[in-house]
């Protein structure tokens, strides 16, 4: 599930003022009482949006209406028709992309004049937002955080009689337990693992950057993502669980539909799962595996960020509707409908998964256990291109067989490669 929050308007800036602190760490500054609409660029249903963004807002600010705008609407194509939205929500990891189009706002005077504590966010998930502004900025504020777990196929497990995964494995455990379920039964071949590359290298639980953002030069040929290379790719060389260029990347049909694969790494896929259980599929999770220089650590928060765009004429306004989504009540509505919290309060993010019905009877708190990665210490606008790069590396190297060293080599050549045309443009 998605949280994309989003929007754009026009209007005079609210005056300045005080007001009542608050315990949830954010004064509710004076912006008036004139009706204020909002345009918010999000990526949700209307039921969610009405009730994880609009409700929490109108709580606070009964004059501020929000307006959705849908993310069919192309943020280059709303800046040039003069529409961007008040307040834009993507990812953490897409802030280098709006910071480089000059349209979001840095919010560090907002927070002093607000009074807003931002000690009340989990120290790992701001620094992931400062470090990805950079130069000491806050270019958004954290909204909902990414999951990524182990699902296991629970028929699978009994069928070959070993005992299910438990949270809190390493990748060395969880792989003497892909080799246990990788088996063929009845002419049927079961697979033991496989994963969404997408998330265990673009939010690596090493914390590996991938350009030095002082050089603009690639960071990959190196022995901390030799290390993780090996690690998935060890996992793809297991006898009866290879893959070749027409299977790489098909694991989660494998998992829901097939019903072949017995541990599958990903994100949260609770929108696929209903279909899946109704088609027999008897499955739980536990926490991702971890490394053991990280333990009981998930990848890297590269969770939903909300930014108030440089052009809105309301950005008082915009502000404190996106304060209004980080009070309690609201982070409690994220994470009982499927996301983590960003708030430091453990008691909030228990209330995990409570609105979705097919976790009630499965390791629903297994999603909020681990902590997450600390960010890379380097983080540029051209990572989204070298973590593409590195994914169509490591595919090379699982489906041809070259060595790590190459893949690596190969990476590096391609990384600056690209890097330097996208500088010359």
């Amino acid at each position: 599930m998605a949280f994309a929050l989003q929007g754009c308007s026009g209007g005079n800036d609210a005056p300045e003022g005080g007001g009542a602190s608050s315990k949830e760490g954010v004064k509710t500054v004076d912006i008036g009482n004139e009706p204020i609409e909002l345009k918010i660029w999000v990526n949700m249903s209307d039921d969610l949006f009405q009730k994880l963004v609009v409700q929490p807002v109108k709580l606070k600010y009964p004059n501020i209406s929000l307006t959705m705008v849908g993310v069919d609407k192309k943020i280059p194509d709303l800046i040039a028709s003069g529409e961007v939205p008040d307040i834009i929500t993507d990812t953490i990891g897409s802030i280098p992309k709006y910071k480089d189009l000059a349209i979001i706002e840095e919010l560090t005077p907002y927070v002093k004049k607000f009074g807003m504590d931002l000690g009340r966010i989990n120290p790992v998930v701001l620094e992931t937002v400062q470090r990805t502004s950079g130069n000491s900025q806050l270019l958004g504020l954290p909204i909902s955080g990414n999951v990524v777990m182990m699902y296991y196929n629970k028929d699978i497990f009994d069928k070959f009689g070993v005992p299910y995964p438990k949270d809190g494995l390493t990748w060395d455990d969880a792989y003497e337990l892909a080799k246990k379920v990788t088996k063929t039964d009845g002419g049927v071949k079961y697979r033991g693992f496989d994963f969404q590359d997408s998330f265990q290298f673009t939010a690596n639980q090493l914390s590996l950057p991938v350009v030095d953002d002082k050089t603009n030069k690639a960071l990959v040929n190196n022995d901390g993502w030799k290390k993780m290379f090996q690690n998935y790719a060890r996992f793809l060389a297991i006898p009866g669980n290879e893959v070749d260029d027409k299977t790489y990347g098909k694991g989660m049909d494998q998992f829901l539909k097939d019903k072949t694969l017995a541990l599958y790494v990903t994100s949260s896929m609770f929108s696929r799962l209903p279909d899946a259980i109704n088609g027999g599929l008897n499955f739980d999770m536990v926490t991702l595996p971890s490394f053991s220089e990280v333990p009981n650590t998930t990848t890297q928060v590269d969770g939903g960020v909300r930014m108030v765009s440089t052009t809105s004429k309301k950005k008082d306004a915009a502000f404190a509707a996106l304060s209004a989504m980080l009070s309690d009540e609201a982070q409690k509505q994220i994470a009982m409908n499927g996301n983590t919290a960003v708030l430091k309060d453990s008691k909030i993010n228990e209330e995990f998964g409570k609105n979705i019905e097919i976790l009630q009877t499965r390791n629903r708190l297994g999603f909020v256990k681990n902590q997450p990665a600390k960010p890379t210490v380097s983080i540029t606008k051209f990572d989204n291109d070298a973590h593409s790069i590195m994914r169509s590396q490591f595919k090379k190297m699982v489906v041809t067989q070259i060595d790590v060293n190459s893949a690596l080599r190969e990476a590096e050549e391609l990384i600056n490669k690209k890097i330097a045309e996208t500088a010359g443009k």
